[in-house]
């Protein structure tokens, strides 16, 4: 018990229920810490084991303990709100079992060690300082989405297409230049995918390889043109085109499978014929503008109905 001494008065401290064995100290339920104006943590953290999540987030802790990759927790794992600028070595070893919040710290890089993590929800990396993601990024494994939008990477590792995402992936107000030749292996079953506001110039010729299962956001960048390959895309929700400087199209973009709309916005000199395009979407566009009418017809007539019966 001696050697959890300082854990124990630290949870003494907040007021948590624990369970000390010999080789951890259990807490059964979620531990919460959020909101305590923590500025650092005791070195034995990493003894700790916790049945549900644990609550950092809104702290003012600016590193963890090496201990911390030590950590077993059967829960989420929050630590959002906080002035992070890295993280241990020893990060990678965690055993989280639902999502990781790290989003709205000041985090410039990530562990090697980041991509031995098993996530079993959404990683959330959004609104921090990142410029590169370690070789090990693409090893990880998300059972949610990923949300690194609003840092300032300019590329991304070639692992990358080897991620697994359960969610969306958000990669928008970032720096990219250009994608990875192996990011059109990525698997997308759900959810958007969202690059819009980078600086990408080009896509890769495995980009038409992506099955993506809501919308494909590739607005406010400084595309020139598109791989031949893109027809080849499956998309369940939109394809979002406009803001960009493409001329002309690739003749494969005639066969590309959208299920929503295609926004391409103000498009010059494009020297294909989508007169296959266009009517497939003429025909969804009149199906949308006669299910709404009717809708409307049966509105006006309730209304109606309801005046008489008041009259």
């Amino acid at each position: 018990m001696n050697n959890f001494q300082e854990l124990t008065d630290f949870l003494d401290k907040y007021g948590e229920k624990y369970i000390v064995h010999s080789d951890c100290v259990e807490v059964k339920g979620d531990l919460r810490l959020d909101f305590n104006n923590l500025w650092s943590l005791p070195e034995s953290f990493g003894n700790l084991k916790i049945g549900g999540d644990l609550r950092l987030d809104f702290n003012q802790l600016e590193s963890l303990p090496e201990s911390f990759g030590n950590l077993k927790i059967g829960g989420r794992l929050e630590l959002q709100r906080n002035k992070l600028t890295s993280l241990p070595e020893s990060f990678g070893n965690l055993q989280i079992g639902g999502g990781l919040e790290l989003q709205r710290n000041k985090l410039e890089s990530l562990p090697e060690s980041f991509g031995n993590l098993q996530i079993g929800g959404r990683l959330e990396l959004q609104h921090n300082k990142l410029e590169s993601l370690p070789e090990s990024f693409g090893n990880l494994q998300i059972g949610g989405g990923l949300w690194l939008e609003h840092n300032n990477l300019t590329s991304l590792p070639e692992s990358f297409g080897n991620l697994q995402i359960g969610g969306s992936l958000l990669l928008y107000h970032n720096k990219l230049k250009s994608l990875p030749e192996s990011f059109g292996n990525l698997k997308i079953v759900f959810g958007d995918m969202n690059l819009h506001d980078n600086n990408l110039t080009s896509l890769p010729e495995s980009f038409g390889n992506l099955k993506i299962g809501g919308t494909l956001y590739l607005n406010h960048n400084k595309l020139k043109s598109l791989p031949e390959s893109f027809g080849n895309l499956k998309i369940g929700g939109d394809l979002v085109l406009y803001e960009n400087f493409i001329t002309s199209l690739p003749k494969s973009f005639v066969d590309i499978d959208v299920k929503g709309w295609i926004y391409m916005g103000l498009i010059t000199r494009v020297i294909y014929n989508f007169q296959k395009l266009n009517k497939h979407k003429i025909k969804k566009q009149e199906a949308k503008l006669e299910a709404e009418r009717k809708k409307q017809e049966a509105e006006e007539l309730r209304i109606k109905s309801q005046i008489w019966v008041n009259e």
